[in-house]
């Protein structure tokens, strides 16, 4: 069946065939290969210890008290206990807010689908031209900017329909029709003008959470496959990847903070070419500009208004939150203490198993490194949800979900009464 892998059960997302190892002997998505270093060097100086305490290379024992154990048992567990925690509530917290995301597309898409009127267009209409009813979308109609720029020169000259709000976002405009798109036809004869310009902004909802996905990996830019033939054409982001290695400076007087190099006066002014921002946030404020222009020619139901640009609000504070998840980790000293103690512990502990366990000691400090070590890497490794480890979320494949629910959407027939004015 054509849709099938669309129906996934939770399992599917961590065992990619039917047949697979049991859990016991997988090492695909362990810790295994994170700690085995750890673990080495544990068990190798456990095996060095026990050597000299066999072999007498020392004059006396090196055999301690194990009264100190229980107390150093129970530090270390807490302290794993409290980080691995802390780190699963990160990763909680990221999957609901994918999921609120996921919720709000959905809404804006069915609202515009059902909800945006559709109006005759005549092949002198602006946003309309060419034969077979084909849409010219530009750029400046969804990140309206009004500049001096050839291009834009070039789009007034070809009679194309001139930006009605302005957008300090660094975009720039090439006069191209639309020739692709992953959703639906544009070129189809068999949809109402109006549907291609819906489609389009449908295909912004998802470059939305495909750029969310990119912004929160660090990858910046618009140059990823996914994101190839979802942004209009003619579409430039704003410059502000320019700036991704910035150097910094130590501050003294903020103690661990820096601050970066040749800090200007903090003056807003229109004009000002260094102004900056992040491509879902120029999406969200693309959605906006349109949502305002459809609603004051009343072309969008007036009670689906305020629910649209809620959604819009909505997806920001998402965005938002997500930013905060990613850009403030575990701070770095109890990262560093954690560690710390953990290999404390296991350097400590092979001292008290030598006259009670002998060669014993070597394989139970190999397990007892494996234990540790694993826990501190689960929390390491989840701490960031949206990154591309093996447990990190299956962001890919909620964005391919995503994708097949509005193909599924727009190729839906609106049978609203007033639909068609």
């Amino acid at each position: 069946m054509r849709g099938s892998s669309y129906f996934k059960r939770p399992a599917e997302y961590y065992r990619r065939t039917q047949w697979t190892y049991p859990d016991t002997l997988r090492i695909r998505g362990s810790v295994i290969p994170s700690v085995l270093t750890d673990v080495v060097i544990i068990t190798s100086f456990s095996a060095t210890i026990l050597a000299i305490e066999k072999f007498n290379w020392l004059e006396r024992s090196l055999n301690v008290p194990n009264m100190i154990v229980p107390a150093l048992s129970v530090v270390v567990g807490l302290i794993l206990a409290f980080r691995t925690n802390t780190a699963y509530d990160r990763y909680w917290e990221g999957r609901k807010l994918w999921a609120s995301l996921d919720v709000q597309i959905r809404n804006f898409s069915r609202m515009i689908w059902v909800g945006m009127k559709d109006t005759p267009h005549s092949a002198t209409d602006g946003g309309v031209a060419g034969s077979r009813g084909s849409v010219r979308v530009y750029a400046h109609q969804l990140f309206g900017r009004n500049n001096s720029s050839s291009s834009m020169k070039s789009v007034a000259k070809n009679g194309a329909l001139a930006t009605t709000t302005t957008n300090a976002s660094n975009s720039t405009v090439r006069g191209e029709s639309v020739s692709h798109s992953t959703l639906i036809d544009l070129d189809s004869d068999i949809h109402h003008e109006d549907v291609h310009e819906k489609v389009l902004v449908i295909r912004l909802l998802l470059a939305f959470a495909v750029s969310v996905k990119h912004h929160l990996r660090q990858e910046f830019g618009i140059r990823y496959y996914d994101l190839e033939k979802l942004l209009p054409e003619g579409y430039e982001p704003c410059a502000a990847t320019d700036h991704v290695d910035t150097k910094a400076q130590h501050d003294k007087a903020l103690g661990d903070r820096q601050r970066l190099y040749n800090e200007e006066s903090w003056n807003i002014h229109v004009g000002n070419e260094d102004g900056q921002m992040s491509l879902p946030l120029e999406i969200a404020h693309g959605l906006s500009l349109w949502v305002i222009a459809e609603a004051r020619q009343s072309r969008i139901e007036s009670a689906l208004i305020g629910n649209l640009l809620g959604s819009i609000n909505s997806m920001t504070d998402i965005f938002t939150n997500m930013e905060r998840i990613v850009f403030t980790p575990i701070p770095l000293a109890y990262s560093i203490h954690l560690r710390q103690v953990v290999y404390l512990y296991c350097l400590a502990l092979p001292f008290t198993f030598i006259a009670a366990l002998g060669w014993l000691t070597v394989p139970l400090m190999c397990l007892v490194s494996f234990t540790l070590f694993g826990m501190e890497a689960i929390g390491r490794e989840i701490e960031n949800p949206f990154g591309k480890d093996a447990n990190d979320l299956h962001m890919d494949e909620f964005c391919r979900d995503l994708k097949r629910e509005l193909d599924y959407t727009v190729n839906l027939k609106n049978f609203v009464p007033g639909a068609h004015a």
